[in-house]
């Protein structure tokens, strides 16, 4: 689906004061947060595994890390500057979402960016105080740059090489969790505000890969 932007690289679903809400990505009420969220189905297995495919040669050469918590997300193109936390697997089996509606959260069952596969991190899109974590997601473009901060002072960079939204019944989990050979990025919020049910009906994805620099601090 088309992602359609509001002047200037703000986020573009301004569905204000309401929330794209609950303790995970299907999910439980939050206090602290409104309505729930339309969440991505159940990971399959192949996504809460560490283990990837031997890479072919012609993925050897790109930048790989070994593994190492994120503890923050940057994207300066649109402002986006966020803690990360780390989450699990609601009691559903579906990827649980952070406490904080201004933190995002990586999928411990997925491997930590910068390593060699998909790497998930999924955030709330507002909460009923406002734009939380995730809200400047759709104003990025193809070509942004996104920057992970590692627990072990290693940073790593992506770009943005895509952003598609799937309706709630179209989610196609299989390729968005899929494991990968070279390092992958891939964020989830919600998206798509029905004003009659007063719940999003999509999910935003983003993915993004490897830019050339991978540093420490």
């Amino acid at each position: 689906m088309a992602l359609s932007h509001n002047s200037g690289r703000r986020g573009v679903y301004t569905a204000a004061a309401t929330a794209c809400a609950a303790t995970g990505i299907t999910l439980l009420a939050l206090a602290a947060l409104a309505h729930p969220a339309q969440p991505p189905p159940t990971p399959p297995a192949a996504a809460r595994t560490h283990h990837t495919p031997t890479p072919p040669t012609a993925d050897r050469g790109l930048p790989v890390l070994g593994p190492s918590q994120p503890v923050r997300i940057t994207a300066p193109a649109v402002g986006l500057d966020a803690a990360i936390d780390t989450v699990d697997t609601a009691e559903d089996g579906t990827i649980a979402l952070p406490d904080q509606g201004d933190h995002a959260g990586w999928y411990s069952g997925s491997v930590t960016p910068g390593q060699r596969g998909n790497a998930l991190l999924v955030g709330h899109l507002d909460t009923t105080r406002g734009p939380a974590a995730f809200y400047p997601l759709g104003a990025l473009r193809k070509g942004d740059r996104i920057t992970v901060h590692r627990r072990d002072t290693s940073i790593t960079h992506f770009t943005v090489t895509a952003l598609n939204i799937y309706d709630k019944n179209n989610f196609p989990s299989q390729s968005v969790y899929a494991p990968t050979t070279q390092p992958l990025l891939t964020l989830i919020t919600c998206a798509d505000w029905d004003t009659t049910t007063r719940t999003y009906t999509a999910n935003l994805v983003v993915t993004a890969t490897p830019a050339a620099r991978v540093r420490r601090r």
